[in-house]
Formats: C-alpha cells, structure tokens, sequence
C-alpha cells in the first residue's frame, strides 16, 4: 500500500557474516543509487546518529547506569531528525545497514547465547524507525563459527580486564546451546509489516549479486554497480595469535596483553602457517553444525520467510 512515505529497508548483518563486504559495495555506488531513488545510508552515520543513541536509551531500561543518557523525548527527536535529514522522498527506498542492531559480540560471548539483550534493543531499534519498514535482510552462520569469529572481534574491542577465557566462552555456548530460531522469531514480531529475507554465510559466494539486488531492489541491476576499489576488511586472527593473546592475558592481564594485541596478530599472520582461530573440538563442532542446520530447516518454514539458496 502506498503510504506517500519512503520506506525502509534494513540489513542487520549478524556479526561476521561480510557485512562489510556489502556495506563497502552500497556505499561505493550511493550516488548512482540515489538516482534510482534508492537512498544507503553509511553503515557509521547509521550507527553514530541512530543505533548508538537507540542503544544507549535501551542500556538506561535494562539498568545500565552509563554516563551518556538518552531519554525517551531526545531519543525520538534524534530519530525524526535522522530520518528527516536522508531526504527521501514518498516511495523511495532507504537503506539501513548496522549489524550492532541486535546487540554486541561481546554479548554474545559473554553469556554464549545470540545476543542476550536483543529482547530490549531490537524492538527499541524497530520502534524508533520513522518511515514504515517493508523488508528485513540478514545473514546467519554455523553456531561453531560464528562464536569463533565473535570471540575474535570481542578481544580486539574489549577493554583493560573485561576480557573472559576461552573456556569460559566455549561452556557459556554448549551450556545454553544456542538457536538461531528463537532470534529470527523475536526480528519477526519486531518488525510484523516486513518480509525476512535470510541467507547462510556459508552459501555467500554464491549467492552476493542476489542479495546486493534484493537490498537495493527491483529497480536496480546489480551487475550495474561498481565494484569498491579496494577490500577495506580486517583479516580474521589465527588460532596461534589469539592463543598467544590469551596467554598474555595470563601472564600479565587484560590491560598489558590487549595493548600488544596488533603486534601479536601481525607476528601469527593467517595463513598457511597459521590456521584460522577454532576453539571447538571436532565432536564438538559437529554438534553445533548440526544444531544449525537443524534450526535453519525450522526457520525456512516461518511465514514472512525466505531463505535465500544457490
């Protein structure tokens, strides 16, 4: 139904499922884009102007005493200011593009679930979106990879002696054996007018111009756009940097350790001589793969569902 609004339509990552790959390709051809009235937003105004305040007024709720505050009547001021200002006219097409929607990998790894404050930031996220929301877009992974990476991105973002072992992260995860069923439901009732359009990163590569082309449109060719000139993307630790980070954090805590965390990621390059970062056991990652797959059955049978295939 024609609202005489633009609408939106949101990619929220998850976490480590090249975001920033398609964030870099939207941002590349924004211009060529808003020509076809399609408006991306940059993934960092998104995030500084609207998730950040969304978040830190959702922090204040669940008991957080942080020392910026947001409250309710400045939060949506900041929303309708935000909006306003991408300068999309009725029935154009708005891009927002921010993985941090759901929540952090810090709170992933943290209490080994998929985003355990989501119950209160997504619908916060949701509610504060001016325009209607017609579509949703997101990627998932395979449980055992996904805590991997996200344990990785927690250590290069954590602070002083807030990092946690390794083994404390692994029995969080296969003590609260995580679904991403429960998550995709939970984006479902927060946004009940849109349609979820889901693919697994795993299937990624052959998959990129479709889902470049569903986020930008009917209206768009993806074969159209140009391609970034260069990859701007942070290559993933080796098993043997973060084991020697952690043991650095052993050896002299979390503070001395996380401030030789580049110097230690560029002696242990991933590579050949150093394989990817992999904290599971072979019965163990098996076991988180098949509960992916199992859930990933499940979630293609949601009304409002697609899962995207090869």
């Amino acid at each position: 139904m024609d609202t005489g609004l633009p609408h939106v339509v949101v990619h929220g990552g998850v976490h480590k499922t090249a975001t920033s790959h398609i964030q870099s390709i939207l941002q590349r051809n924004a211009g060529r884009l808003r020509k076809s009235g399609v408006y991306y937003v940059h993934h960092r105004d998104t995030r500084k102007e609207f998730t950040v305040p969304v978040q830190l007024n959702g922090y204040e709720k669940l008991g957080f005493n942080y020392r910026t505050k947001i409250p309710d009547a400045e939060l949506a001021d900041r929303a309708r200011t935000f909006f306003e200002g991408i300068g999309a006219g009725p029935g154009a097409r708005i891009i927002l593009s921010d993985e941090n929607m759901p929540g952090h990998s810090g709170h992933c790894v943290r209490g080994g679930d998929l985003y355990g404050r989501r119950g209160t930031l997504m619908p916060n996220f949701a509610r504060h979106i001016l325009y209607p929301v017609t579509e949703v877009h997101l990627a998932l992974r395979n449980y055992a990879d996904f805590f991997a990476s996200t344990f990785v991105e927690f250590l290069r973002s954590a602070k002083g002696e807030n990092v946690i072992p390794e083994a404390q992260m692994k029995r969080a995860v296969l003590s609260n054996l995580p679904s991403w069923t429960g998550f995709i439901k939970d984006v479902l009732e927060c946004f009940p007018a849109a349609q979820l359009t889901l693919w697994r990163l795993e299937d990624f590569g052959g998959l990129s111009g479709k889902v470049i082309g569903n986020l930008c449109g009917a209206g768009v060719d993806p074969a159209s756009l140009v391609a970034p000139s260069r990859s701007r993307g942070r290559p993933s630790a080796s098993h043997r940097a973060v084991q020697e980070l952690l043991f650095e954090v052993e050896r002299s805590g979390g503070e001395a350790a996380l401030a030789r965390r580049v110097e230690i990621q560029d002696a242990y390059p991933r590579g050949p001589d150093y394989p990817g970062y992999d904290p599971w056991s072979d019965g163990e990652r098996a076991h988180l793969i098949r509960l992916y797959e199992k859930d990933i059955a499940q979630i293609a049978q949601l009304d409002r569902v697609t899962l995207l295939r090869p």
